[in-house]
């Protein structure tokens, strides 16, 4: 799911940044449609699994992470939208 997750924020524009931390974790910055002060930072193992995502509110699920960056899952891959509902 952090793959669809990633790629629909790549495809609403929404990733203002990527970053790579120690051990290889990438690190997403999204940006949220509740808040031009804050943002949303997602970090993806170097396995490729969700590790966190934390905003100034603490830290995220993945839900939330959708809901606070305005995310669609209507232009998502069709293994996303079985998570959408």
């Amino acid at each position: 799911m952090i793959e669809d997750l990633i790629e629909i924020a790549y495809a609403q524009g929404a990733v203002t940044c990527v970053t790579q931390a120690a051990g290889g974790v990438d690190e997403y910055e999204l940006a949220r449609v509740d808040s031009v002060a804050s943002t949303v930072t997602v970090s993806v193992r170097a396995d490729g699994k969700f590790a966190k995502a934390t905003s100034i509110e603490g830290y995220l699920s993945l839900g939330q992470v959708v809901r606070a960056c305005g995310l669609d899952y209507r232009h998502a891959t069709s293994s996303a939208r079985q998570y959408a509902h």
